[in-house]
């Protein structure tokens, strides 16, 4: 059973890491989404999301999205180390999983904090599509027994085919956003619903 099921009363620690994640994911895509209002010029075929970070209207709503909102994940990830003391069904592949998270959050803001003109851009936008693939992975190994785990390990394959058809030349489109978008909202959906500590989760109920 996962943590946020039990019933000895532990689940109710976990709630305000719920709500940080909430509030992480939503910082982060609400400064992306911002950003591509303040920025007229952006296009979603032709350019990065990276290049709302380097535009002056759009830079600070980017830029400080990402950071606020990595930061607050690291803290959440906090909350995924403690479902391993909590009875998670495997405490060292939760513990990794927690790593991974506050890792890949550590890279969301390296995003925000070092711009598309920095040399630090590159490692940190591929060491954070990178990390949630690992997060997904571990975790759906993990939860591989309840429906969200195996909805969760879905996610990998389809993250790894949306860049393997991208970087072969098979989206009709010569900018990284459309590609990039997929990762992140598959993120957001593992926060909020199908993740060992979702926001959604008002039943309680082991999956």
């Amino acid at each position: 059973m996962e943590e946020s099921h039990r019933s000895d009363g532990s689940s109710t620690v976990a709630e305000p890491f719920r709500l940080l994640g909430a509030l992480a994911t939503v910082v982060a895509l609400g400064g992306i989404a911002v950003a591509t209002v303040l920025d007229p010029t952006f296009s979603w075929t032709g350019d990065a999301l990276s290049d709302l970070g380097v535009r002056e209207r759009s830079a600070p709503v980017f830029n400080g999205g990402l950071i606020l909102g990595g930061g607050v994940g690291v803290v959440y990830a906090a909350g995924l180390w403690r479902l391993g003391d909590a009875g998670d069904r495997s405490v060292a592949l939760a513990r990794v999983r927690a790593v991974a998270f506050a890792l890949s959050m550590v890279a969301m803001a390296g995003i925000g904090a070092y711009d598309l003109t920095q040399p630090l851009h590159g490692p940190a936008a591929i060491g954070f599509y990178a990390l949630i693939t690992a997060v997904f992975a571990i975790d759906g190994i993990a939860r591989r027994r309840t429906t969200t785990g195996r909805v969760t390990l879905a996610f990998v394959p389809v993250h790894v085919v949306v860049w393997a058809t991208f970087l072969l030349g098979l989206w009709p489109v010569s900018g990284l956003a459309l590609p990039e978008l997929p990762g992140a909202l598959m993120l957001a959906a593992w926060v909020w619903f199908v993740g060992p500590l979702r926001v959604v989760d008002t039943a309680r109920a082991p999956t």
